[in-house]
């Protein structure tokens, strides 16, 4: 074969068979001792050993010991918080603790066009406007994360529970991102990541519209569902803040537009909650609502509705009955449950036990005991659609003069200036259905 045709393996010395039989026989030059190959066959009294045992003992010491290592400890570990403060990525977090509010999750108007600031940011953006979109991310794990893609959609404002296949709650795309974020012990395993694109607000959308954003990488992978409840891959923003003599009246219509017949409404006070949840959003400088450091909680003795539960202060249920929507508040509904002895086996008050208003549908299945004759006591049955029924409830039972944020936060603890922060909660049991909305009122 000519020298340039001839192949690497080729140059090897081609070996005749008697080179080759010494070379790979049983009794190899150099060797010592015999080495044919075992036959395979048990030896006569032959019994198991403690190779088994020793080898279990030895994986165990070398893998650190019984339990397999935490995930963030060998694999990078995304995050986008659901709440703040707290939040490590467990999940769920509802009940008792709202999914809905993350912090994460910031807008700024289009016309700024420096660097993120919180000083800039907008909590009630406007239809019609276009806002920047930025998105807090975080690896908790102690391996950088690479390749990692960030996105962020707008969802009509309801409840909107990670079910893509309602189709009052479509998810809109707006943008994404690509990042890198280095491992837990160092400072860039935090980044805000500005979108691609802008969020352009059509016209004749509210501004009230749910945002969703996602974190993904190669190796902590995003499930795909938008459940912000069940995967710290998700950050779900359903707030609106609201101050002074701004109008909440179309956020309450749309709210209640959103209650399903099969379903409950449940509306809860967070109390002191509503202060690191304004830090979070709004970050701890000037905003559009003044200094955020002089914003404060009502005090537990100002409220002049619900009923302490524990976890909040239960205000109102609402759902179908036959005749139209009961409204019904929960002060009066708590008040005839323990009249009517309903609670006493159950609820003492003492000893560490749940406030029955603290579960989720616990004031529906009390207010179902009492029956239908305890709906004129506990609240107003109106037969109406469900938007125009909350509205009409509020006033009613609230004995409100306007919907403006000012008359909703004097109506719940009086006129001492305050932020309140009223949870929505909405679940359906048919559907499979659960949800949110948080709306922040400043007096």
């Amino acid at each position: 074969m000519p020298r340039s045709r001839r192949r690497r393996h080729d140059e090897h010395p081609v070996l005749t068979l008697k080179e080759d039989e010494v070379q790979r026989g049983s009794d190899p030059p150099g060797s010592f001792g015999h080495v044919d190959p075992p036959s395979g066959e048990l030896g006569q009294g032959w019994t198991p050993g403690s190779a088994k045992d020793d080898a279990e003992s030895l994986i165990k010491e070398i893998g650190g010991g019984e339990h397999r290592p935490r995930r963030e400890d060998v694999y990078p570990y995304l995050l986008i918080r659901a709440h703040s403060p707290g939040d490590r990525g467990a999940r769920p977090t509802w009940p008792p603790v709202p999914c809905w509010e993350s912090p994460d999750i910031g807008l700024i108007d289009a016309s700024w066009t420096g660097p993120y600031d919180t000083s800039m940011l907008v909590a009630s953006p406007t239809a019609g406007r276009r806002y920047r979109v930025f998105v807090r991310i975080w690896n908790l794990g102690l391996l950088p994360a690479m390749g990692v893609h960030v996105r962020a959609w707008a969802v009509n404002p309801g409840f909107f529970g990670g079910d893509p296949s309602n189709p009052a709650y479509q998810p809109v795309p707006i943008g994404g991102a690509m990042v890198h974020l280095e491992d837990r012990t160092r400072p860039g395993a935090m980044a805000v990541v500005e979108l691609d694109q802008t969020w352009d607000i059509p016209p004749e959308l509210t501004g009230h519209e749910c945002l969703m954003a996602t974190v993904s990488c190669p190796l902590d992978p995003w499930s795909g569902v938008l459940d912000a409840n069940n995967d710290r891959h998700v950050g779900q923003r359903n707030l609106t803040i609201l101050a002074g003599t701004t109008s909440a009246k179309d956020l309450l219509l749309t709210l209640g537009a959103a209650v399903t017949k099969g379903g409950t409404l449940e509306l809860v006070h967070g109390g002191a909650a509503v202060l690191p949840l304004l830090r979070g959003v709004l970050g701890t400088a000037k905003s559009e609502f003044g200094p955020v450091t002089r914003l404060r909680a009502p005090s537990a003795r100002a409220f002049r509705l619900g009923v302490d539960t524990g976890v909040g202060r239960h205000l109102l249920t609402m759902f179908m009955v036959e005749g139209g929507w009961l409204v019904a508040d929960s002060a009066r509904v708590w008040e005839l449950a323990v009249e009517h002895e309903l609670v006493l086996d159950r609820f003492h008050g003492r000893g560490g036990e749940q406030h029955p208003f603290a579960t989720v549908g616990g004031a529906r299945r009390i207010i179902e005991e009492l029956g239908p004759n305890a709906y004129e006591r506990i609240g107003v049955v109106l037969d109406s659609d469900a938007g125009s029924a909350l509205i009409d409830g509020l006033m009613r039972l609230w004995d409100l003069q306007g919907l403006d944020a000012g008359d909703l936060a004097r109506a719940v603890a009086g006129d001492k200036a305050a932020a309140h922060l009223l949870r929505f909660a909405h679940v359906d049991p048919e559907l499979q259905d659960v949800g949110g909305y948080s709306l922040v009122v400043i007096g």
